[in-house]
């Protein structure tokens, strides 16, 4: 199979598995949020953030590593012990201070639910390699398969004990049963296994190579935990748990458009790292694509967010719809965030989007701080300030360091854009002269006809060579 054909059945079976975990994650996560209170799922949060920020330490960088290397048994199997290692040590630190932790949070249930959580950063270190080997042979409808058979399953579990009035307890299992059979289904796929040889040598050059990858992991992944973790810290876990569903909501919208094509794009970069103009032209079209669906969606997601939250999550959570409104102003530099380590990582440019996080790091955990003790809506503008000017750095790095054109990527770019604030200035009218006392369910499905129809018409009128060139790529694709 070619290079081009496996990105195209990577993409397909990415955004298939993508979109049926997402689909299923979300129908679960919406029983689930009308079962439970803001509490429980704040201070499922606040032990759950602790565990993701603890995944990023285990893996320590080391999926990209398998996925760049070539064959090399030596590297798989110390990368196995190396973080099967780590794993082993982060479970004794849950273990012994989720206690003071709970203390530190003044989050009753916290340390209880960290002590339940610590068999997960083994789970995590043990689907390393496995991960790495398939996303390296583009084998992505093995790892679709895994998410969505472990979402329901341990979605189904998760239902029953929140009928069952576990609380937030139902949560903390969920986590654990979904990470652990994907831990089973994600070995069962391949035919590796670790030999029993320990060099030391050899772990130490392993971790020196995925170091400055888990450094600019763990600094983009700790922007948003970090943040979760004031929020709890200063504002409490309920408005933590709005947090958390308005970041939900959003997650689903980024993980259905632009996510799937993020996971194969490290693989495609990789594959064209040594073709300047192939690896710019790759680069663009990914982002082109991805603008083009994501777009409006974020800008219809901005502005019709409260009914949006309040149709499907329910009236208690009101005040998340404000926050997802927010949070998608920041849809406008989404793509270009998302492709922009995974570009720099295949290139062997690991200390650009590291010393870009650290930046922005700085900038976000001060910046939330300070704005933490107003409200949480303070603490959503915070971030789409911040993704924006990093956005603005990006493009300049992309220019200067890798001599992309930033000019061909805006015009790329334009049609999605102006057809997307076309679209919402036009849902903004219908709001305000036709829809306004229309019943809530009514009005967010005729928004959303709406707002689909105007975005492909105006698409149309405006800019028929672009629409051209892509259906046209569309049947290149398929042939």
């Amino acid at each position: 199979m070619t290079l081009k054909n496996k990105i195209i059945s990577g993409s397909l079976w990415s955004f298939i598995g993508n979109a049926s975990f997402q689909l299923s994650g979300l129908v679960i996560f919406i029983i689930l949020s009308r079962i439970l209170s803001p509490v429980d799922f704040g201070t499922a949060a606040l032990a759950i953030v602790f565990v993701e920020l603890t995944n990023t330490i285990v893996r320590y960088g080391l999926v990209e590593v398998v996925v760049r290397s070539k064959n090399n048994l030596n590297v798989e199997n110390s990368i196995f012990f190396a973080t099967l290692l780590i794993g082993i040590a982060s479970s004794l630190f849950f273990i012994f201070a989720s206690t003071y932790l709970e203390v530190l949070f003044e989050a009753p249930g916290l340390a209880i639910s960290l002590q339940i959580l610590s068999i997960v950063p083994v789970m995590q270190a043990l689907s390393t390699v496995p991960e790495g080997l398939l996303k390296r042979d583009f084998k992505f409808k093995a790892l679709a398969i895994r998410l969505l058979l472990s979402s329901l399953f341990s979605g189904a579990v998760a239902i029953y004990l929140a009928y069952a009035n576990y609380g937030f307890y139902s949560l903390i299992i969920q986590k654990i049963l979904s990470i652990f059979l994907s831990l089973l289904l994600v070995w069962k796929a391949i035919s590796w296994s670790p030999v029993l040889s320990l060099s030391v040598n050899g772990i130490l050059n392993i971790l020196k190579q995925g170091q400055p990858i888990l450094l600019s992991s763990l600094v983009g992944q700790g922007i948003f935990r970090f943040v979760e973790l004031i929020i709890g810290f200063f504002l409490g876990v309920v408005a933590l748990g709005y947090f958390k569903i308005a970041g939900k909501l959003l997650d689903v919208i980024v993980q259905f458009t632009i996510r799937p094509i993020v996971d194969v794009s490290f693989s495609a970069f990789a594959n064209l790292q040594s073709n300047t103009n192939e690896l710019e032209a790759c680069f663009t079209k990914f982002l082109t694509t991805t603008a083009l669906f994501a777009l409006p969606i974020f800008v219809g997601g901005f502005v019709i967010g409260d009914e949006m939250v309040y149709l499907v999550f329910g009236d208690k959570w009101s005040e998340s719809g404000v926050i997802f409104s927010i949070l998608c102003l920041s849809g406008f530099s989404a793509s270009l965030n998302y492709f922009f380590a995974p570009l720099c990582h295949s290139t062997h440019n690991s200390h650009i989007p590291f010393r870009l996080r650290v930046v922005e790091f700085i900038v976000v955990i001060a910046l939330v701080s300070i704005f933490s003790q107003y409200s949480i809506y303070h603490v959503a503008y915070s971030n789409v300030v911040t993704a924006t000017i990093l956005s603005l750095s990006m493009l300049v790095i992309l220019q200067k360091k890798f001599t992309f054109s930033v000019k061909n990527i805006f015009k790329k770019l334009l049609p999605s854009i102006i057809s997307s604030l076309i679209m919402g200035g036009g849902i903004v009218l219908a709001l305000k002269f036709m829809l306004l006392d229309m019943d809530v369910t009514f009005k967010v499905s005729l928004i959303v006809l709406i707002g689909a129809i105007s975005y492909l018409l105006i698409y149309r009128l405006l800019f028929p060579k672009e629409l051209s060139g892509i259906i046209l790529n569309i049947k290149s694709l398929r042939g």
